[in-house]
């Protein structure tokens, strides 16, 4: 039987493995990241991301054209009106 300032120095050595593991494993993503920007390339999160952000941008563009065409009415009606 293991005594209690036994079992807190294991669950120590386990935390500290653990986060240390946690590290190398960020580490190692961190430099395949970078690997694949340099290549030009990105990884699934990436590419996610940039088509969430492409169809905003296409959704506000939209919306952008469509007050303009509005803008250009009104102005026309002011202008031409009655």
């Amino acid at each position: 039987m293991q005594s209690r300032k036994e079992l807190k120095k294991q669950k120590q050595k386990e935390a500290k493995e653990k986060t240390r593991l946690q590290k190398q494993v960020k580490k190692e993503n961190r430099k395949k990241e970078r690997q694949l920007s340099k290549q030009g390339r990105t990884s699934k999160k990436r590419i996610n991301e940039m088509e969430r952000y492409r169809r905003v941008e296409k959704r506000l563009t939209q919306a952008i054209i469509v007050v303009v065409l509005l803008l250009v009415i009104v102005l026309i009606y002011t202008i031409y009106g009655p």
